[in-house]
């Protein structure tokens, strides 16, 4: 539909933008009115940038034909050529005044040849990028309605794709790589606006690069080739063969013995030899524990002179199959925390005992004085009585509590309670996970999920009111926490921060989750554990809980020194850039943005452990910073895993398609509840990389007793018959 150019009236001279406003000012009038000035050619021209040239311009109609607006494209000739396609509406701005402005179709914007799709009901429909290529689709397949959307390649998702709703579809793509990406993007919008089938025309690898249905013929091809093309992909008959769906998560660095301060790592790697476990889970657990023992009394000022202070408490997660020794490894590596924790509980029953003791020999002086006290008022002597009474002391003060280091399972409101009695601080222990983050997931536990994204800052203070309880106020809300937990299971909670579902960052304050590749053979080892390695282990553990300075009301704050603090800066710098330029996925950007009071919690606990007390050192960062450089390569995998649930997903589907009726639909497959396929969003996201993959294909919509679209899918016939 090129448009017919005649010359620019004076007055159309007069209609051409002054740009005085700002484009947000002007608004497109769709369709365009009757009165408005002919859209002519040199009216375009106007618009042309400077060196350019008009080489084209096609108009946007509705259904009935009325006149929407205006695509134009400029060439630019010479040593460097290139183009700028543009479109032209008829906009509205400040004060009533209507002009033609190079502005763009409002969302969502009308696809091409509006009219000759409404004209031309049961034509199938032809879909290409970009209106010169469509206008020479529809003069070489005559029997097609060819149309695209305006935009180019990138904005498939902005057009308005309903008008192809039961129409039967082939999408022609471009022959280069965003050419690809578009016919991709047309395929899922087609299919999700209705169309009775959609099916995509595949390339001979001969085709030049960039090559599109607009150009001359390349040598060899013929108008008869074209049309064997266009009818292969339209033939119901025509399956392409499946491809594989790969899914691989992204390698992470290993772990290092120089990462672990000497007075941890004989330990750490004895463990994980005698249980030929991977010394990762050993490692990250003994760290969680250790930033326990500290709590809330050490801080660390990752700056000279802001008063910006972390608490170094960690939030870990060891990710690994059921027969990865996960709750071995994390027993060894907080045995001295338990220990410490029977020794402060016997230390406290022994104190209960004597105040019984007490208690008892207190009643029997009460019983004695009464006696005294009564033959005094028989006597007559009252003084004397009241003086015998009122020596007897009485102390109404409850039992002190037990003291905690570490919970498995409470509620947020005895949690609480113990944090108060515990104010330093304490650690979260949960062998499994899953439920912990489960129940975090639910709507029934928000104001739990608030208190626990709270208890992650360590310094932050919590409120709660029960009617049973209460008002109760936290002060010190400061928790570590470390867990297991299998890959399948992690996976759905990572894919509902990726969609948006359930990411308010809960998922990446687990900075210390580590999903290592697991030993690549076994052998037995039976010996006895390294008595020196355990003692050195242990040592720490005890030096930290009894170290001397510093309390919850008036923390001990740590600084870096000058290295230390050149190393962090620089380190920092280079995170923030990264993090910041939008390269990276949102769920791992946060995660990222999140390491600098990790990275910093680590320096101070591996000075505090090689027994600063002052600065933290050179060394210690250094310890840090590859902390940082190994726990990002994990982070990557973990995040990937949101993608990878989608690739097992189809596979399990392909594999037990069997069980499934010959055309199935995703409710068929939803309600087989296979693992990993339990929701409706990843049955779909699964089905719809089938369809990428050419393992299955719509083949009928019809409409539900709700009205809603019906959508079967069949098996490509090149699969056989399944097994299972």
């Amino acid at each position: 539909m090129s448009i017919n150019l005649s010359p620019l009236t004076a007055d159309e001279r007069g209609s051409i933008p002054a740009d005085a406003a700002s484009a947000e000012e002007w608004r497109p009038v769709m369709p365009v009115p009757e009165t408005a000035p002919p859209l002519t050619g040199a009216l375009l021209d106007q618009f042309a940038p400077r060196g350019f040239q008009r080489a084209g311009a096609w108009k946007y109609v509705d259904a009935e034909g009325r006149m929407l607006g205006a695509v134009a494209r400029f060439d630019r000739p010479g040593s460097a050529p290139a183009k700028q396609v543009l479109p032209i509406t008829y906009c509205q701005g400040v004060g009533g005044r209507v002009e033609w402005r190079a502005k763009g179709f409002p969302a969502p914007r009308p696809l091409f040849a509006l009219d000759t799709l409404a004209g031309r009901p049961d034509a199938p429909v032809i879909v290409v990028e970009g209106e010169k290529t469509a206008a020479a689709a529809g003069k070489r397949f005559a029997e097609y309605v060819a149309t695209t959307s305006p935009g180019g390649s990138k904005a498939a998702r902005k057009a308005d794709w309903s008008p192809l709703k039961g129409r039967r579809v082939i999408i022609w793509p471009d022959a280069d790589a965003p050419g690809a990406a578009y016919a991709a993007d047309v395929a899922e919008l087609a299919r999700a606006a209705g169309a009775s089938s959609v099916e995509t025309v595949k390339l001979p690898a001969s085709l030049p690069k960039g090559w599109d249905v607009a150009d001359a013929l390349p040598a060899g091809l013929t108008d008869a080739d074209l049309a064997r093309l266009l009818e292969a992909a339209g033939s119901p008959a025509a399956w392409a063969a499946p491809v594989a769906i790969t899914s691989s998560l992204p390698p992470v660095d290993p772990f290092e013995p120089e990462m672990l301060p000497e007075a941890l790592r004989g330990y750490v790697f004895d463990v994980a030899d005698r249980q030929q476990s991977v010394p990762d889970f050993v490692a990250v657990a003994a760290l969680c524990g250790l930033a326990a023992m500290i709590g809330n009394r050490v801080r660390v000022g990752p700056k000279q002179n802001d008063d910006w202070i972390e608490v170094p408490n960690l939030w870990g997660a060891i990710i690994g199959p059921p027969s990865a020794m996960k709750s071995p490894a994390m027993q060894s590596a907080l045995a001295p925390v338990y220990a410490l924790q029977d020794e402060m509980r016997q230390v406290w029953q022994a104190t209960i005992e004597a105040g019984d003791i007490d208690d008892l020999l207190t009643s029997f002086d009460e019983k004695e004085a009464k006696k005294r006290a009564a033959k005094a008022i028989k006597d007559g002597d009252r003084e004397a009585a009241r003086a015998i009474l009122a020596g007897l002391q009485k102390d109404d003060e409850d039992a002190p509590p037990c003291p905690r280091i570490v919970v498995n399972d409470a509620t947020v409101e005895k949690l609480g309670e113990l944090l108060n009695e515990n104010p330093r601080g304490l650690l979260l222990m949960r062998d499994e996970l899953p439920g912990f983050l489960a129940r975090m997931e639910s709507e029934e536990y928000a104001s739990e999920r608030a208190f626990y994204l709270e208890a992650f800052n360590g310094s932050g203070r919590f409120t709660y009111d029960r009617i049973g309880r209460g008002t109760v106020h936290i002060a010190n809300c400061t928790l570590s926490l470390i867990g297991g937990v299998q890959p399948s299971r992690i996976a759905p909670i990572v894919r509902g921060a990726i969609t948006g579902t359930s990411n308010d960052g809960l998922i990446q304050r687990l900075q210390l989750a580590v999903w290592p590749d697991l030993r690549s053979s076994w052998r037995w080892v039976d010996r006895h554990p390294s008595k020196e390695a355990r003692d050195a282990f242990e040592k720490v553990f005890r030096d930290l809980h009894e170290f001397p300075l510093g309390r919850p009301d008036q923390p001990l704050v740590l600084r870096f020194s000058p290295d230390g603090q050149d190393l962090f800066r620089v380190w920092m710098e280079e995170i923030q850039s990264e993090a910041r330029a939008g390269n990276l996925s949102p769920v791992l950007e946060a995660h990222l943005l999140k390491m600098p009071k990790t990275v910093a919690s680590l320096a101070l606990l591996f000075e505090l452990i090689d027994g600063g007390k002052f600065e933290i050192g050179r060394t210690a960062t250094l310890r840090a910073l590859a902390w940082a450089d190994y726990l990002r390569s994990h982070a990557r995998r973990l995040y990937a895993s949101g993608g990878t649930m989608v690739e097992d997903g189809a596979r399990l589907i392909v594999e037990r398609r069997g069980q499934l009726p010959d055309e199935f639909s995703a409710r068929d497959v939803y309600r087989k509840h296979w693992a990993g396929l339990s929701d409706g969003e990843t049955v779909a996201d699964a089905i719809e990389l089938l369809i990428k993959t050419n393992h299955c294909r719509e083949t009928k919509r019809g409409e539900t007793q709700m009205g809603r679209p019906a959508i079967a899918y069949q098996w490509n016939p090149a699969l056989g018959a399944s097994t299972q």
